[in-house]
């Protein structure tokens, strides 16, 4: 029968007695959002009327968590019957009825069990697909369908607005700083937070039904997928990727210590810390599991639905070089979730990855990443001017810097930015430039040390870089074969190749066959110039002619058949590229009176990089392979394209000539000079005519390898290209540096500029010469110079606390100049400062003979301690000072 309960009634009993009075009273009365009363009086009148209403008065109470009735009794009696979110959810055949007959737009039974796997048969979460997808074809609706994650934007919308945002603000922040645990316990989350009432909050959670399941026993609870991808990316932005992730190792730490080790991994992995996964997966198998595949602790299927360990996924693959599988990883996360931040992070990574995979052209080199010059550098020389300091900008900068001029060709400004990038704590730019040092190093003659190398593919290995560990580990090969040659070393190297290979690192995979090839090369095996050809072919496919043009202008071989026409081919294609040295290098090998055979590597070849033979042991590096190079330190030498020039074809005085005028390349000097130098006492017509004729000859031998003896007037000048060198430029140069305003504060830069002219100062100006009038004054100048530069060096390392070199320094100042006051006394603070009292004391001694020599007295409190080092730094640098007038 229909009853109407009356107006203005003011409590609970009011209505019971008036439904006491009605007959037979019976019904369904519905009362939603039961748990908006929690903890109210109205809850308990709530209680008071389901107790005592009438028999035929049947109730349905929705609510978020168990309202404070007895409801145990209830069902116990019968009287009542609890559905749980379980018994909620909707079964695939249930969806499919759903949209057939309430919705009216039906699914085939392929997309309904689809949408009740990605949705969990929530209600909510169907009916938004049912709002979103309003309208559509049948077609469409499918698509839908497959296109839908359990990340939606729409279903983390719905949590945050009618969920999250009802919550209080010290709940709202456990959750977001609790999320990263996945299974949460009381006890890992007091550790994770640093409080003690988690228990407490865990419960509350659990009983306001906010998408937070507790097990049978209450002791472990955890969100639901969609709640906890929501927590995950309030956490990145409320405290920032960098933060995130220290949160995520702090979290991956305590569930180390706790022995769950599958969260750990997991949270590790969002860390990026891919060493602590490495270790993890080690301990768990005790086996090489590939990370991804068939690991107990991180699989395919989790990879595949969780987007933060899908991202961390492609980030693995770039830390493992595998371009192509990153760039796919990439796509299948950003399809994971449906959030305008998490797709712009991937495609911002992935646009700075896509550039790297095979055959990407050069207009994709756009953009902000730091590595975007250099890949631009493998498809073409850059044509931007060159930082003037190659110890400028940031340790990336520098990196980046000296490999655009080590592909370039420009040997000696690349090894001074590489190793000016070595002191950083960013491991990939510090490890690599450290690399490209050795590597110079070692084509130049040298032998670096294989323990180094050893060293810096273990740094690697914890920090989680395994394709930089790779080239680590093929380099210290390379260097071994180099000094113990043998089959298994080779074979060892190749199948370094087929492991990058195996892995997706195809550059790396190049790069080893690049350094198989001239290791070959350099050990003049047959198969060098196939296996170049291999690696130029490599090289092409990845993208980077300017290294494939380099594979084949070192396969040339001048003494083979042919080699004109190819080498002729590949001067023009590095023309296009702008790769001038190498086009120079090409032109030169395809010459038809060239016959040495090519460009040659190692200790007594001529090759890219070949140092002086008294400085053999010294890592300068300052030695390219410029079109024309003067040598006047140690001994005159004139070399294009690293090949020595015979002189043997000029008459004495005209050689004569040209070391005289290689000591001011590029500069003046009048013909009375010249006639006053190599013929003194000759009349002047008859002087004059020797010139002409010395000058005549010099003229023809140096037009044929790119320079120009010039007259202007009553002068001659030796010119030499823009790409040429001078070790007596270079080294008044790098003093000049070193005295430059700019480095007054910068003692490190005053230390690789001073560094760099000793390199350069072999021994002195053209010995060969002896006491001529000419080049004595020069000679004993420049020998001066080079003294007071390693007296200043001396101290700028002690200052450093680099003693060996500073001692190196020292010493050398003295053997060059022993009347350097401020090298003697860096040598007598150095043993003082060691202990060493009694070579402190054979210093001072030394110290005396010298000043003795000179007539001076007080030789003892002569070198005596100066407070702050006062009088030896004013010396130095009264000495220097006088560098600053270079002409």
């Amino acid at each position: 029968m229909d009853f109407r309960i009356s107006a203005g009634l003011r409590s609970i009993d009011e209505v019971l007695i008036e439904l006491d009075d009605c007959d037979a009273v019976s019904g369904l009365l519905i009362i939603d959002d039961v748990h908006e009363i929690a903890g109210s009086e109205a809850e308990g009148a709530l209680a008071r009327f389901v107790a005592l209403r009438p028999p035929g008065l049947r109730l349905l109470l929705g609510s978020r968590r168990v309202p404070e009735i007895n409801l145990p009794r209830l069902v116990v009696s019968g009287d009542a019957r609890e559905i749980d979110p379980d018994q909620l959810r909707f079964r695939s055949w249930e969806v499919e009825e759903l949209f057939a007959t309430v919705y009216g737009e039906p699914l085939a039974p392929e997309a309904a069990a689809r949408l009740t796997h990605r949705t969990g048969g929530w209600a909510a979460g169907l009916q938004l697909f049912h709002l979103a997808t309003t309208g559509l074809g049948y077609a469409d609706r499918q698509r839908a369908v497959r296109e839908l994650t359990v990340h939606s934007r729409l279903l983390r919308a719905y949590l945050a607005r009618n969920v999250l945002s009802e919550l209080p603000p010290d709940q709202r922040w456990f959750m977001i700083h609790t999320a990263t645990l996945d299974l949460m316990t009381p006890a890992l989350c007091d550790a994770l937070l640093e409080i003690t009432e988690s228990g407490r909050i865990l419960q509350e959670l659990t009983e306001l039904q906010l998408f937070t399941e507790c097990d049978s026993v209450g002791r472990t609870f955890r969100y639901h997928e969609v709640l906890r991808t929501h927590l995950e990316l309030a956490l990145v932005e409320m405290k920032g990727e960098v933060e995130a992730r220290s949160w995520y190792a702090r979290t991956a730490h305590i569930l180390e210590a706790a022995r769950e080790s599958r969260q750990a991994a997991h949270a590790y992995a969002k860390a990026s810390d891919w060493g602590a996964v490495s270790r993890l997966v080690r301990d768990a198998t005790a086996g090489d599991i590939p990370i991804g595949d068939d690991d107990p602790l991180l699989n395919c299927g989790e990879w595949r639905t969780d987007p933060w360990l899908a991202l961390a996924l492609a980030r693995l693959r770039v830390r493992e070089g595998a371009v192509s599988r990153a760039d796919e990883a990439y796509r299948s996360a950003r399809a994971l979730l449906d959030d305008p931040e998490f797709i712009k992070r991937c495609d911002v990574e992935r646009r700075a990855l896509s550039v790297w995979l095979p055959g990407a052209s050069a207009e994709a080199c756009t953009g902000s990443h730091w590595l975007l010059p250099l890949r631009a550098a493998l498809h073409a020389a850059p044509t931007d001017e060159p930082a003037e300091d190659p110890s400028s900008g940031t340790a990336r900068d520098r990196f980046v810097q000296g490999m655009c001029a080590l592909v370039s060709g420009e040997i000696a400004r690349a090894r001074e930015a590489l190793y000016a990038a070595q002191g950083t704590d960013d491991t990939v730019p510090s490890v690599a430039a450290r690399l490209g040092v050795l590597l110079i190093d070692s084509l130049s003659g040298e032998t670096p040390d294989p323990a180094v190398v050893h060293e810096l593919a273990s740094t690697c290995y914890h920090d989680g870089l395994p394709w930089l560990e790779r080239v680590c580990r093929g380099l210290q090969e390379l260097l071994l074969i180099r000094e113990l040659p043998a089959e298994w070393r080779v074979e060892v190297c190749t199948e370094m190749v087929h492991e990058c290979e195996d892995v997706g690192d195809l550059w790396g995979a190049a790069l080893m066959g690049f350094g198989l090839a001239l290791t070959a090369r350099c050990h003049h095996d047959t198969d060098a110039a196939q296996r170049l050809r291999q690696v130029a072919s490599r090289f092409e496919q990845l993208g980077a002619p300017v290294l494939a043009t380099w594979c084949q202008i070192l396969g040339l071989d001048t003494a083979a058949p042919g080699t004109i026409v190819r080498a002729q081919q590949v001067a023009a294609a590095a023309h296009a590229l702008g790769l001038h040295r190498a086009e120079a290098i090409a032109t030169s090998c395809g010459a038809a009176d060239n016959r040495s055979g090519g460009i040659k590597f190692g200790r007594s070849a001529h090759g890219i990089v070949v140092p002086r033979k008294q400085e053999a042991e010294r890592k300068s590096g300052m030695y390219e392979l410029p079109s024309v190079a003067l040598y006047c330190f140690g001994g005159y030498r004139l070399e294009s394209f690293g090949r020595v020039v015979g002189l043997d074809v000029l008459r004495p005085q005209a050689r004569t000539l040209l070391r005289l005028l290689s000591m001011t390349p590029n500069r003046d000097c009048h013909r009375e000079t010249l006639e006053d130098a190599l013929w003194p006492g000759v009349a002047h017509d008859s002087a004059c005519h020797r010139l002409q004729v010395a000058v005549s000859s010099v003229r023809r031998l140096l037009s044929a390898h790119g320079m120009a003896l010039l007259r202007r007037d009553e002068s001659y000048r030796l010119c030499i290209p823009a790409d040429g060198f001078s070790d007596v430029v270079e080294f008044e140069q790098a003093l000049a540096d070193a005295a430059s305003p700019r480095h007054k504060s910068d003692v490190r830069g005053r230390v690789i500029a001073r560094t760099r002219a000793l390199n350069l100062y072999t021994g002195d100006l053209l010995p060969e010469d002896g006491p001529a009038e000419f080049v004595t004054e020069e000679r004993d100048r420049l020998r001066h110079c080079a003294a007071v530069a390693a007296a200043a060096l001396a101290r700028d390392q002690l200052v450093l606390g680099e003693f060996d070199e500073a001692y190196e320094a020292a010493r050398r100042s003295v053997d060059l100049d022993p009347f350097q006051d401020a090298a003697w006394r860096v040598l007598v603070e150095i043993h003082e400062q060691s202990g060493d009292l009694a070579a402190a004391a054979q210093a001072r001694r030394g110290y005396g003979r010298i000043r003795g020599e000179l007539g001076l007295t007080d030789t003892t409190s002569a070198i005596g301690p100066t407070p702050g080092g006062g009088d030896h730094h004013l010396d130095v640098m009264r000495d220097v000072s006088r560098l600053d007038g270079f002409d």
